[in-house]
């Protein structure tokens, strides 16, 4: 049975991230089946940064400029093109997503690096990019999540539903309340 949503968390984050149905559609979609397939990439969406369960309402595929079975890469520009589009909709950027033709997901140098890279460009309206690899085992095992503050790459953990917070946490959410400053600036 696949489920209809994937929800992860930070270790005693008080916010969450949901996979709606229709972004977890498009990743099972580009999971690299064959021995041959290329790895594919793109950007994750958000209409609401402030509560306490980010929904990642919609997984974009960026067009490679260049791809292999496993590496990828694509034009910065027309991320930031797709981006100012899609805010003027609603949505704001939170992270990338890309695959990995391994069952279990891990970042490589270069993925660790556009991370970082991402997450200080995003320092202003973000607490963190979200960064998902999809492997090639069924999801939930096959996604891996992770979000880049800047300073360290967490992995987050599945959890089966929007998890409990204890009134002692106080980390930081994903946004500090500016849901409406990222748009088309970030790179």
């Amino acid at each position: 049975m696949t489920a209809s949503t994937l929800t992860y968390q930070l270790p005693g984050a008080v916010w969450c991230l949901q996979f709606s149905a229709a972004a977890l559609r498009t990743l099972r979609a580009h999971v690299q089946r064959k021995s041959g397939s290329r790895e594919s990439v793109g950007q994750l969406y958000s209409r609401d940064l402030t509560s306490d369960c980010i929904v990642i309402e919609e997984a974009t595929v960026l067009t490679p400029t260049w791809a292999a079975w496993a590496r990828v890469q694509f034009d910065a520009r027309r991320a930031a093109a797709e981006r100012a589009k899609k805010f003027e909709s609603g949505l704001h950027c939170v992270g990338l997503w890309h695959t990995h033709p391994e069952a279990l997901p891990n970042p490589s140098s270069d993925d660790k690096a556009l991370a970082r890279d991402h997450a200080l460009s995003a320092k202003d309206q973000l607490t963190g990019l979200v960064f998902a690899i999809i492997g090639t085992r069924p999801m939930p095992a096959g996604l891996r999540v992770w979000v880049d503050d800047g300073e360290a790459l967490q992995l987050t953990e599945q959890t089966p539903a929007q998890p409990s917070r204890s009134p002692e946490v106080k980390q930081r959410r994903l946004t500090e309340v500016q849901p409406g400053r990222l748009g088309p600036n970030v790179r």
